[in-house]
C-alpha cells in the first residue's frame, strides 16, 4: 500500500521529469575542483578519496555512489528516485526531486549493518536539502536562487572563488590559502560548517551565507547554540571566538562517533545504536575499504589486534613534513594538542600546552616521525631485535607474497 501512496506522489510532485536539476547554478566566480586538478593533480587525487568529496555526489552522474543494494518491496522510492547521495561511511541518505526542489528521503542505508533504517519518515517534506544543507554540502551556494555551482565540498569551499585564479594562469594573490591566513581566519574556514549558528541576512539558513574563505566569520553567522557552561570540558559561556572555537574542538572531537548529530537537524548516525562507539582509524577505513577489511588478516599478514591499516599505509605528510595533510582521506586528527591560548586569554591560564591529550579526539597519534613508503613502514617495525637483516627489498618480497596470497583466497 504505502509502494502505491509513493507512485501517486509521485505523479502528482512530478518528481521524474519537470524542473530537473534546477539546483545548478550558483554564484559566479567559481571555476569547479576538475579545473584545480589540471594544476595540482596530487592534490586532488587525495581529496577526492575524502568523506568531503563524497559528501554530495550526484547519483544520475555516478550509479556506484548507491550504496543501498537491497530496494525491496517495504522501501517506498525506486533506486532511480535517488538523484543525489549523501554522506559515505556510518550512514547513507539519499535526495530526491520534487518540483526542482531536493529532499531528503524517509530512509537511510546503515552502511556497517547493511539494512535500511527509518528518517524523519513523517516530516522529511517539511526540510527541503536547499535551505537547511547545501550552503556547507555544496560549492557556491545562491540563496537567492537556492543553488549551487558545485556539489560535495570542494576544493573551493576552503579556498574561495577560484575562476581569477585559473583564468590569470595561476596568480596567488586571487586565491585563498588557509595556510597563509592569520589563524583565527584559518580555522575560521572549519568552524563555518562545522558549528552551528544562522546566516546574518535572513536568519533562515543554519548556515553563514555569502562567506567566503579569509572574511570575518562573524559578520555572516550570529552568535550558536550554547551548551551548559563547561559541559564537557569544553564550553565556559563566554559565547565569543573562542567559544566557537572550542565548539568545534568539540565537535571534531566526535567525528568517527556512532552517535555524532548534525549539527543542523540533529540528526543521530545511529538510531538504533543507543551506546555511543567510536569508530577505530582501521574500522574508519573499513568503511570505503570493506573487501580488504572483512578479510583484513589475509590482506595484511597480521592480526587486527597488532596492526592497524595506517601503520601500513602511512598517512600523508603536510609540507614541510610535521603535520599529517589536510588533503589525506584518511582524515586523521590526532595532530599534537594544540597551544591553551587557542582557546583561552593569553596569561589566562599556566603553562603553554593543552591538557586535552589526543585521546580526546579518540585516536591515538600515527607513531611515525615523517612520511614513508610502505616498504620503509614494513622496515620500521621489522628491523629491531632480529638476527635476520630487514631491508626495503625483504619487505618488497613479502609485500609482494601478501598480495599474490591475498588475490588467490
Amino acid at each position: 500500500m504505502r509502494r502505491w501512496v509513493w507512485v501517486v506522489a509521485v505523479l502528482v510532485w512530478g518528481l521524474v521529469g519537470g524542473a530537473a536539476r534546477a539546483e545548478f547554478g550558483g554564484l559566479p566566480g567559481y571555476a569547479g575542483s576538475d579545473r584545480c586538478a589540471e594544476c595540482h593533480p596530487e592534490v586532488y587525487a587525495q581529496w577526492r578519496l575524502t568523506p568531503h568529496a563524497r559528501m554530495l555526489v550526484d547519483a544520475t552522474r555516478d550509479p556506484f555512489a548507491v550504496l543501498a543494494t537491497d530496494f525491496h518491496g517495504g522501501i517506498p522510492f525506486e533506486r532511480e528516485d535517488i538523484a543525489y547521495t549523501v554522506g559515505s561511511h556510518w550512514i547513507q541518505k539519499y535526495l530526491t526531486r520534487i518540483d526542482g526542489v531536493l529532499y531528503v528521503l524517509p530512509k537511510y542505508w546503515n552502511i556497517s549493518d547493511r539494512k535500511w533504517e527509518p528518517y524523519s519518515i513523517w516530516n522529511w517534506r517539511e526540510q527541503p536539502y536547499n535551505v537547511y544543507c547545501d550552503g556547507c554540502h555544496a560549492v557556491g551556494f545562491d540563496a537567492e536562487t537556492q543553488s549551487f555551482f558545485e556539489p560535495g565540498v570542494g576544493c573551493e569551499s576552503c579556498h574561495g572563488p577560484g575562476q581569477k585564479h585559473v583564468d590569470t594562469g595561476g596568480r596567488l594573490s586571487e586565491i585563498v590559502n588557509p595556510a597563509n591566513l592569520p589563524p583565527d581566519r584559518a580555522v575560521m574556514v572549519c568552524m563555518a560548517c562545522h558549528t552551528d549558528g544562522r546566516d546574518r541576512a535572513s536568519g533562515k539558513y543554519p548556515f553563514p551565507v555569502g562567506y567566503k574563505p579569509g572574511d570575518d566569520l562573524a559578520d555572516y553567522f550570529t552568535d550558536f547554540f550554547m551548551p551548559k557552561p563547561k559541559s564537557n570540558r569544553w564550553y565556559w559561556g563566554t559565547v565569543d571566538f573562542r567559544e566557537r572555537n572550542r565548539m568545534w574542538y568539540f565537535f571534531q572531537s566526535k567525528f568517527y562517533s556512532s552517535t555524532r548529530a548534525c549539527e543542523v537537524c540533529g540528526f543521530d548516525r545511529g538510531i538504533t545504536q543507543k551506546a555511543e562507539r567510536y569508530m577505530s582509524r582501521t574500522e574508519y577505513c573499513g568503511t570505503c575499504h570493506k573487501f580488504r577489511f572483512e578479510k583484513f588478516t589475509a590482506h595484511s599478514g597480521h592480526p587486527p589486534e597488532k596492526v592497524g591499516c595506517a601503520d601500513c599505509h602511512v598517512p600523508e605528510m603536510a609540507k614541510p613534513g610535521k603535520t599529517y595533510s589536510i588533503h589525506d582521506h584518511k582524515f586523521d586528527f590526532s595532530q599534537p594538542p594544540p597551544p591553551c591560548t587557542t582557546c583561552h586569554e593569553p596569561g589566562s591560564v599556566e603553562g603553554d600546552v593543552c591538557a586535552h591529550e589526543p585521546s580526546d579526539f579518540h585516536l591515538s597519534r600515527v607513531k611515525y616521525p615523517r612520511q614513508l613508503s610502505m616498504e620503509e613502514a614494513c622496515v620500521y617495525c621489522h628491523n629491531t631485535d632480529l638476527k635476520e637483516s630487514r631491508d626495503e627489498a625483504w619487505a618488497r618480497r613479502e609485500i609482494r607474497e601478501l598480495i599474490d596470497r591475498f588475490i588467490v583466497e
